[in-house]
């Protein structure tokens, strides 16, 4: 009866020393630079949101950012291993939506689940371009339409990894205007820019940061994913005024590990928060050529379940999910 006795004590002491240090490791939060994981290529639009929020983050944060980038498989390389870092907020990540919801669902070497993180923001969304190399024959999108479907196969379309959402987006297009594209997938929007560029593919579906780059230097921007025409590409109609009911884009967030620390996750919501709702933030996102989308931890949680129900809808339609490789 004694030794149960001495036994419980312990426990509650060990029990008490833990609940005590994960308070204290919250209080302190952050002491150390934080690591925070880029899915893609220097250059893309991953890295360019990155770069412009890097010195928000560490003003309010206090303590350093620094990227790892792990730029394979469409981003599954660096949320797999997110998925496996400590929960201690030290290791953070930028996220791509419905990137990190299809590739659980069609990619049998996926070892993580998009349930696996801690959803902190959402910082904006980026609408996706249809873009042809110089001396394509087809400078608008009725013509590219038509010369893809006399010629099933023939024209090859470059985008950023396999059942991503670039790659969706590429799917979604060759459904509803009845053509056969040859797709080509990459590792990221820095790859894509030279391939079209350079002439090497015939189209990419490229995201609207990297169309504005690329405007004047041969390329033929055909249309942009967003209900109204962009400020950034005022000469290039979308897809919904050109007859097709489609807005392809890609939204970004920032994501933990899954079980972080109740109020260390807290403290990072707040303060990134109060980060993607600062008018000078918006306006830099802006004039890249994104489209900010703020969102506190609580709608981003929310947001990527509905996404996630949506993105398994279209999947199951095209058949994906049933060919799992």
């Amino acid at each position: 009866m004694k030794s149960k006795y001495l036994v419980g004590i312990v426990l509650a002491c060990v029990l008490g020393f833990s609940i005590t240090a994960a308070r204290a490791q919250g209080a302190g939060y952050p002491a150390k630079e934080i690591s925070y994981i880029i899915a893609f290529n220097p250059g893309g639009e991953s890295d360019i949101e990155f770069r412009l929020m890097q010195p928000f983050f560490e003003k309010a944060l206090g303590v350093r950012f620094v990227p790892d980038y792990k730029p394979a498989a469409g981003g599954a390389l660096a949320w797999q291993t997110l998925a496996g870092a400590a929960p201690d907020g030290y290791t953070l990540a930028g996220f791509n939506s419905p990137h990190i919801i299809t590739q659980p669902l069609t990619m049998k070497d996926v070892k993580f689940q998009t349930e696996d993180f801690t959803y902190l923001s959402m910082i904006e969304n980026t609408p996706s371009t249809l873009v042809v190399k110089k001396g394509f024959p087809a400078t608008s999108l009725k013509e590219f339409v038509d010369y893809a479907k006399k010629n099933p196969g023939k024209v090859t379309i470059a985008a950023v990894g396999k059942f991503s959402g670039p790659h969706l987006n590429v799917l979604q297009f060759m459904k509803v205007a009845g053509i056969k594209l040859t797709y080509i997938p990459l590792q990221g929007t820095g790859q894509v820019k030279p391939q079209i560029m350079g002439g090497h593919v015939d189209a990419a579906f490229t995201n609207s940061p990297a169309a504005v780059e690329m405007m004047g230097t041969g390329v033929t921007v055909l249309a942009v994913g967003t209900e109204a025409r962009m400020k950034q590409l005022p000469g290039v109609p979308t897809f919904a005024e050109l007859g097709y009911k489609i807005y392809p884009r890609i939204d970004r967030g920032i994501i933990g590990p899954k079980n972080l620390p109740k109020d260390i996750a807290q403290k990072l919501d707040k303060a990134f928060y109060a980060i993607v709702t600062n008018k000078e933030v918006q306006a830099k996102l802006s004039e890249a050529g994104f489209v900010p989308n703020p969102m506190t931890m609580a709608q981003a949680t929310q947001y990527m379940k509905e996404q996630k129900e949506q993105v398994k809808k279209l999947l199951d339609e095209e058949k994906l999910m049933e060919t799992k490789h």
